[in-house]
């Protein structure tokens, strides 16, 4: 298995950030589940959320939000997925109740599709909440993978761990690029403050415009009423080395103080330089598919090769059944995948394999990256 370098954390941390213990209240966190929500980044994010100890996820569906669940949440998490279905999905009511949530004090976390949908966007299906709009709303497929970013100010307050490096490299998958909203349009939020800013220059394949997207926000914080709203455009919690920033954003958004995280977990050297996917590469990983059902194994440990990579969001949702592949090459090869890319929301199927698996050289591995994954949580 690839070394893992551990980051060392910066030391001066900020006055809300000094209690490394934290606070041992349990933080409510609930994800919604819904037909705007993705299949790839709901669980990812949800998964993330276990790296708090006090953090306690769980799914929620609009029929719960009708229901009232939301009076036993702190933060409400909207996932990935499709915006305008997330608000589709709420209807009028149940946006009410999410809006009266926030305005008493709850907290939401709003990743990629979130963000259209709490965005105050003109002639779009949005909610109105993060004091954004969203930039050139008819180019929405800028692209996908990992782009360069840089802290402002106000993000090295929340992220003093990164405080000093010139360039972050976080995944990106077709995120809004976001602009301040009319302040007519504003209701009970705020002006957002960018915490995190783009330095990638993503414009699509349809015909964007090149240059917009440098120095938008790619992590966004306001207030609604007297809650907290945070917007990431893009996927921390499925970026290797960065994945404890979905947790740090619950608890800004919660306004609990911040804990420290294992080195191995908050490591920014696990995710290095920009790759953004081409038209060829995206046909490439559209291809996988059929070479991991029908390949050989050569094939297939070929095409993991090619998802080290390049940074796949589609295709690494599978990496997870050649576990159980009839070749120890290729068993080797997924595990060795899912921990260099920290894809903890495959922890439990790398336990079933270790149980399963016969090779004695393909159990060594296994049971090396079984030990790191469960080394990344508290």
């Amino acid at each position: 298995m690839k070394k893992i370098f551990a980051f060392i954390v910066v030391a001066t941390l900020f006055a809300v950030s000094c209690n490394f213990h934290g606070d041992r209240e349990v933080i409510r966190v609930g994800m919604l589940d819904g037909i705007g929500s993705g299949d790839i980044n709901m669980p990812e994010a949800f998964a993330a959320c276990a790296l708090d100890p006090v953090i306690k996820a769980r799914y929620v569906t609009t029929a719960d939000i009708a229901s009232g669940v939301l009076d036993s949440l702190d933060v409400l998490i909207f996932p990935g997925g499709a915006g305008s279905a997330h608000t589709f999905s709420l209807g009028e009511t149940n946006t009410q109740k999410v809006k009266e949530f926030a305005k008493n004090g709850g907290g939401i976390l709003a990743i990629c599709a979130g963000g259209y949908a709490l965005s105050h966007t003109p002639d779009y299906a949005c909610i109105a909440m993060n004091g954004a709009s969203v930039y050139d709303l008819d180019h929405s497929s800028r692209g996908q993978g990992r782009v360069a970013v840089k802290l402002t100010p106000d993000g090295e307050a929340i992220f003093p761990e990164l405080k000093g490096l010139d360039t972050l490299y976080l995944l990106y998958e077709n995120g809004p690029l976001l602009e301040p909203a009319d302040s007519s349009l504003l209701g009970d939020a705020t002006p957002y403050t960018s915490f995190v800013e783009m330095i990638s220059d993503v414009y699509g394949m349809g015909g964007g415009e090149s240059g917009a997207s440098p120095g938008k926000p790619f992590i966004l914080g306001n207030n609604y009423g007297r809650g907290r709203i945070c917007t990431s455009i893009g996927h921390p919690e499925s970026t290797a080395g960065m994945m404890w920033m979905i947790p740090r954003l619950i608890r800004w958004c919660a306004g609990k103080s911040y804990i420290s995280y294992p080195d191995s977990l908050c490591d920014p050297s696990l995710s290095q330089g920009e790759k953004i996917l081409t038209e060829e590469d995206l046909m490439k990983e559209a291809s996988l598919y059929r070479t991991f059902v029908y390949g050989t194994a050569d094939e297939k440990i070929e095409g993991i090769k090619w998802m080290k990579d390049h940074p796949s969001w589609s295709m690494k949702k599978w990496v997870a059944s050649l576990l159980f592949d009839k070749d120890a090459r290729v068993r080797m090869a997924a595990a060795d995948y899912i921990a260099e890319n920290q894809v903890i929301r495959w922890r439990n199927y790398v336990k079933g394999a270790l149980k399963v698996e016969l090779d004695s050289l393909a159990k060594r591995e296994i049971m090396a990256v079984d030990e790191y994954l469960d080394g990344l949580f508290l």
